[in-house]
């Protein structure tokens, strides 16, 4: 009986539970149908538009200035793009597109534009005027620095600058006149301070200024009249300068030369 018992039991493992084969084997297949799908979709491709060409900003778009690209159907959110070139066409560049360009309905806008903008994003102020100025006496410029302006008067003529602003306002001119008028001192002056700047093109080194249409053409007129203009890169957050400041070598002093900024243009509010 024992040897028959052991028989019965070694036929009795051999008829092993077939389930856990059959599971193992619907997982595998499952998890290749599941790669497959996940492949073929990760492959589906849709159609974007792309810029063809520059548009400068406010141009209108045209055909010719688009094309479509398939990208895969499942991208990043930034590079969802315009489907289709006829929601592109008649609209306006809301920038300066570039070549190769993803277009976004954000780069896009409805009419054309009432008032420049720089390719920077930056806009013109109704009223206000733009004038290029050099930036080879500031140096390193941003939009989002402030200039002050000056010029200088080798001749020394005292009606350029601080003789003439003061008498229209009916104050005693603050400058000294030369001790002798025959050998009037060169000076330097400051006519503005605090101007916006607009854009700056560091390839020809100017910078477009927001002007009042006095200011620029204040500006105009100094340099028709042969005096150099200088610039210097001012903090927004700055305190405003007074306008037509006058200095020239015989009115340094060492007080005001070491006087903290802050003081100084305190000082010389009226």
């Amino acid at each position: 009986m024992s040897a028959i018992g052991t028989l019965h039991q070694a036929l009795s493992r051999r008829r092993s539970n077939p389930l856990p084969a059959i599971l193992i084997g619907l997982g595998v297949i499952i998890t290749a149908v599941f790669t497959v799908l996940a492949f073929l979709e990760a492959s589906r491709t849709e159609p974007v538009v792309i810029l063809a060409r520059d548009v400068p900003y406010g141009q209108p778009i045209s055909a010719d200035d688009l094309t479509v690209v398939l990208l895969p159907r499942h991208r990043p959110v930034q590079l969802t793009g315009i489907s289709s070139p006829t929601l592109a066409i008649g609209q306006y560049a809301a920038r300066h597109l570039a070549v190769n360009d993803l277009l976004q309905p954000s780069m896009l806008m409805e009419h054309a534009p009432t008032r420049p903008v720089y390719p920077n994003g930056e806009a013109l102020t109704p009223g206000m005027v733009a004038m290029p100025f050099s930036t080879e006496t500031i140096g390193p410029l941003t939009h989002r620095d402030r200039i002050n302006i000056g010029f200088n008067d080798p001749n020394g003529s005292p009606d350029v600058c601080d003789q003439a602003q003061r008498a229209a306002e009916g104050r005693q001119p603050t400058v000294v006149p030369p001790s002798s008028p025959l050998q009037p001192r060169p000076y330097a002056c400051r006519l503005l301070s605090g101007v916006r700047v607009l854009y700056v093109d560091t390839e020809v080194g100017t910078a477009y200024l927001e002007l009042t249409p006095y200011q620029s053409h204040t500006l105009w007129a100094l340099q028709a009249a042969g005096l150099t203009l200088w610039g210097e890169r001012y903090g927004s957050d700055s305190p405003v300068l007074p306008a037509l400041d006058r200095l020239d070598i015989g009115q340094i002093t060492v007080e005001e030369l070491a006087m903290p900024t802050t003081s100084l243009s305190d000082k010389a509010q009226p």
